[in-house]
């Protein structure tokens, strides 16, 4: 239930406002709201506000009407100044494991648009079946949608070079009985696909050739294979097909689904532009050609320096972890993929990222050449020098002695007799530890492979277990979010640190015969260690508190009936069939109302909108509290439409809310895991909720299309902005 106090408030507001003559606004200050306890008690709006719901102020900027349609070819684009891009999209890319097609086909399409002096615009379809009909209408300039090339699109479209050649692959859930092997077995089977995709017909010609009573049964063109591809894996669907590079990702991390034979071979996939393109697709034809796109996917590699610079791609090896790699609002975020990111812009390369399935395959998939670096928070230690090269680290750090706060803390390892510390074998701690044990009289437990770090710290704060080791760094960034765990200590020497004062080092790792690649890596590090760059990315991952924001003064507050920019709100809102008042809430969550805000992984203004996220809504000033504001209500109005709309308005609400704080795709994850865990998938609190919070741990979050999410982060966002929006409400009514 909303606070008393609030009511309270609302009273006294009411009682001021009466004797003002005339009424003056009554500004509401912002002050922190207690988390719900009782969400469904609290108001919410139950059904969507029509789209003009009221007038915009005067002073508002008036609503721009949609952009008429443009088909000009490449010496028209190029005055014009943007590319826009047809994306089939019914989430956010997931977690680049090993460069999925659709991230990459993205990252070479703005790498092309900047060759032309172009700024790219991505236009998300969510309907497969509108992408051609948009191309043609001069909605966008191109598709990239790995759109197969078939006689009949090729008259309707102008195809570029093939950017892949795939199997159209049958797919069945792995263990599942009687499962067809062969064209023949799938007489009188259903399988579903989307009848708009080439999958479609290649199935019928199946059904034609050898497999008689074949059902082709059409799935909604808003589901993607992905999701088709998961549904078999839960068996809420028998069969479906999917192109063979996008099963091989998708395998990475969900292991429920086996290939069973293809039902087309050696299919193209391309680009698409009008007929009427020529010049463009000339252009990309060409840009293909230059960066051999279709090369480097399927062939591994283990040339040096020169190789890489040639190819234009620098292939990182990390782990999706929260210090190295992971997803933030659909943005890739983590120290070290930010230094392998700077390394990559100094070499003037694309950054591939490439996840391996478990910790310890990092080493041998570098030595197989599936990747040229690794930077993953590799400690620099005897053992893996004689198997790996070692950069200068770019980064020193500590063992630290984890315990819970309050805990009695040890002087030395002397206090530690008795006691028993929780570590994996395969981490670096773990023969340290063990060669100080006797010495010490402590014990080393050894813990299973899929109790990550930071499941450890976390087993330590709930008194699960007295202790474990760790690099400063993990717990610092731990601690950016958390306070109920400290360091107790630090593990004293590691017979041959590599930096001085005890410190040992973090570096990057190459293959021992890429000599080049090192010495750029030294001269890289040496160049950019300490320098702004990198102090803005250590203070971002390892300083600080994520929720800090600006104050708001009470002269600004004043300004408005709730925040100094009401008007605006209630104009944006308006124009998108949103309750301002539940907008003004989440813009004080964002941002405390100060549009110079800037948050650590950089997102900006007063709805602290992504600078690229900003860019596909049309907006370029996001500090402007106009652009911000404009960006923040036009967003949250699209992630509302990119919920599934059989869900209850008011639940749609909630998810879309934490949508805007983690990403959709991570609430995306947490529905399916919510459904796996018995939880109604359509619910936010107590259901949806509770499968963000497992997304955090290792054995959910690897199984995940995007990987790892610090789920507390969009359960406490929910709650505080319904909260906050239940006291708007109480004070005011319109």
């Amino acid at each position: 239930m909303v606070s008393s106090r609030w009511f309270v408030a609302a009273l006294l507001v009411c009682v001021v406002a009466c004797k003002q003559e005339p009424p003056a606004p009554t500004p509401v200050a912002p002050v922190a709201t207690p988390v719900v306890t009782e969400p469904e008690d609290l108001p919410f709006p139950e059904t969507p506000l029509p789209l003009v719901a009221e007038a915009a102020p005067p002073d508002a900027e008036p609503a721009k009407p949609p952009e008429p349609p443009f088909t000009g070819d490449l010496p028209a684009l190029r005055k014009r100044g943007v590319l826009r891009i047809l994306v089939e999209t019914t989430d956010e890319s997931s977690l680049p494991r090993q460069g999925t097609p659709r991230s990459q086909d993205r990252e070479l399409l703005e790498r092309f648009a900047e060759k032309h002096g172009l700024s790219v615009e991505l236009i998300a379809v969510e309907r497969f079946d509108q992408l051609i009909p948009l191309l043609k209408e001069g909605r966008g300039d191109i598709i990239a949608a790995d759109l197969t090339v078939t006689p009949e699109r090729s008259r309707e479209l102008s195809f570029t070079r093939p950017i892949a050649l795939v199997n159209e692959v049958l797919v069945g859930k792995k263990g599942a009985t009687d499962l067809p092997r062969k064209p023949e077995d799938l007489a009188g089977r259903a399988v579903h696909v989307r009848a708009s995709s080439t999958f479609a017909a290649s199935l019928a010609a199946l059904a034609k050739a050898k497999a008689p009573g074949l059902t082709v049964h059409p799935e909604p063109e808003s589901l993607d294979s992905e999701e088709l591809v998961w549904k078999v894996s839960r068996g809420e669907l028998p069969l479906t097909v999917v192109d063979s590079h996008l099963l091989a990702a998708i395998q990475t991390y969900n292991p429920d689904v086996e290939a069973l034979f293809p039902v087309a071979e050696k299919r193209a996939l391309a680009w698409a532009v009008r007929l009427e393109n020529p010049m463009l697709r000339t252009a990309l034809d060409a840009f293909l050609v230059e960066r051999a796109l279709t090369d480097h996917r399927e062939q591994r590699f283990t040339g040096d320096l020169d190789g890489i610079r040639k190819r234009g791609v620098l292939r990182v090896l990390t782990r999706n972890s929260p210090v190295t790699y992971f997803l933030h609002r659909g943005e890739q975020a983590g120290f070290d993929y930010q230094m392998a990111k700077l390394a990559a812009d100094a070499l003037k390369v694309r950054l591939e990222v490439v996840v391996p399935d478990t910790y310890e395959e990092l080493l041998t998939w570098l030595k197989e050449g599936r990747g040229d670096v690794i930077a993953a928070a590799l400690t620099v230690t005897p053992e893996r020098q004689r198997e790996v090269a070692f950069s200068r680290p770019y980064l020193f750090v500590e063992e630290v002695l984890v315990q819970r706060v309050g805990a009695p803390r040890p002087a030395s390892l002397a206090d530690l007799k008795g006691q028993s510390i929780h570590v994996r074998r395969t981490s670096s701690h773990f023969a340290h530890l063990s060669s100080l044990a006797t010495q010490h009289g402590f014990t080393v437990v050894e813990e299973p492979e899929d109790q990550d770090t930071e499941t450890l710290i976390d087993r330590v704060a709930r008194g699960e277990i007295p202790f474990t080791v760790t690099d400063s760094h993990i717990l610092a960034a731990e601690r950016v979010y958390r306070e109920d765990v400290e360091a107790a200590l630090t593990v004293p020497g590691q017979g041959e640190p590599a930096g001085k004062d005890g410190h040992h080092g973090i570096a990057f790792a190459v293959r021992p015969g890429s000599v080049k690649l090192r010495a750029f890596l030294d001269g890289f590090v040496q160049k950019t260690y300490r320098g702004t760059e990198y102090n803005l990315a250590r203070r971002r991952y390892f300083e600080g508190r994520r929720a800090e924001a600006p104050a708001t003064t009470e002269a600004a507050v004043a300004a408005g009936t709730i925040s100094p920019y009401d008007l605006l709100v209630r104009s944006y809102s308006s124009r998108y069939g949103m309750d301002w008042r539940l907008m003004v809430a989440q813009m004080f969550q964002e941002s405390r109302f100060d549009p110079t805000a800037r948050s650590w992984v950089g997102a900006q203004g007063l709805f602290q909108v992504m600078p690229a996220t900003g860019r596909e809504l049309g907006f370029r000033k996001l500090e402007d509290p106009d652009q911000g504001i404009h960006a923040g209500v036009k967003y949250m109005h699209q992630l509302l439409g990119r919920i599934a709309p059989e869900i209850p308005f008011k639940q749609r609400l909630r998810f879309a809310l934490a949508s805007y704080n983690a990403g959709l795709g991570h609430v995306l994850d947490a529905r399916r895991l919510a459904q796996e865990q018995g939880l109604d998938p359509n619910r936010w609190f107590g259901n949806v909720e509770k499968a963000m919070l497992l997304l955090e741990k290792p054995k959910h979050y690897r199984r995940a299309r995007h990987g790892y999410c610090r789920g507390s982060e969009p359960v406490k966002y929910v709650s505080e902005i319904q909260t906050r929006y239940g006291a708007y409400v109480s004070v005011v009514q319109h």
